[in-house]
């Protein structure tokens, strides 16, 4: 790909100076050849009348469907969550468990005071 865009490169800098060593202005070269191209407005129109009925209902039915895939995609990247974690619940407890908050444990129901 970039031999092709330096190949570019070159030929339009080899042209360039081809004109000005000739003399002539490469400002009204371009706006000859501008005036020279039809405008889009003039040749979209025709362009679509030349392609025939089902292909041109074909292509329409693509650019739909790629449309309403995408629309479908971005709505199921928007789905509600069916996390039923709470936000605290997601924290690390950073500084340990909260004595207050925890029951306190039985002696009876600990496993290491069981037999050995």
């Amino acid at each position: 790909m970039t031999v092709l865009l330096r190949a570019a490169l070159v030929i339009g800098v080899l042209s360039y100076f081809a004109m000005l060593r000739t003399g002539a202005d490469p400002a009204a070269e371009a706006r000859r050849l501008a005036g020279a191209v039809p405008s889009a407005q003039a040749v979209v129109p025709s362009a679509l009348e030349a392609v025939p009925p089902e292909t041109r209902e074909r292509a329409v039915r693509a650019v739909l469907a790629r449309g309403l895939m995408a629309e479908l995609s971005r709505r199921a990247a928007e789905a509600p969550s069916n996390d039923t974690l709470q936000e605290t619940d997601r924290q690390p407890a950073w500084r340990g468990a909260d004595p207050e908050s925890d029951p306190q444990s039985d002696p009876k129901s600990d496993l290491r005071t069981g037999p050995r």
